[in-house]
């Protein structure tokens, strides 16, 4: 998902606010939000039926909240690949995300401590654009193991 995994040696050489990893997304269709829905439980029609959609006032399906953030714990998770982890994330959501949208996640450098053992704590701002308008900003920390 991430276009590339996340090293130590490419931490060790980041400034703050180099971009880490990338990753765009195809355009989420009716159906991926429909089987998301029926997986996790939601039953507000905005998120699955297209018709009340409109009729509440939208352009078409909105993308529930939970979903945009698992997308981002994914690629996420990506990033690290096998030796590492995403040991902390926290999201805010600052605009709608609608059924046809391409989202494009960015993880940008925020700083990382070394542990005992030689691991990595990277700090991450993560973002969720479409078109290049925000639409979810987070905190993020991943570990590294040692290599």
């Amino acid at each position: 998902m991430i276009d590339a995994p996340l090293t130590a040696a490419r931490v060790l050489a980041a400034q703050a606010g180099d971009v880490l990893g990338t990753a765009t997304l195809p355009p989420v269709s009716s159906t991926q939000l429909a089987f998301y829905c029926a997986a996790s439980g939601v039953t507000d029609p905005i998120h699955f039926d297209r018709e009340f959609a409109r009729r509440a006032g939208f352009t078409d399906l909105v993308v529930n909240g939970s979903l945009r953030v698992a997308w981002m714990a994914q690629a996420l998770s990506s990033l690290v690949e096998a030796r590492g982890m995403l040991v902390g994330l926290s999201c805010s959501h600052r605009g709608m995300m609608l059924a046809g949208d391409a989202p494009c996640i960015q993880a940008r450098y925020a700083g990382h401590e070394q542990e005992p053992d030689g691991a990595l704590l990277v700090r991450l701002q993560v973002d969720t654009s479409v078109q290049g308008q925000t639409r979810d900003v987070g905190q993020a920390t991943v570990r590294l193991a040692p290599a």
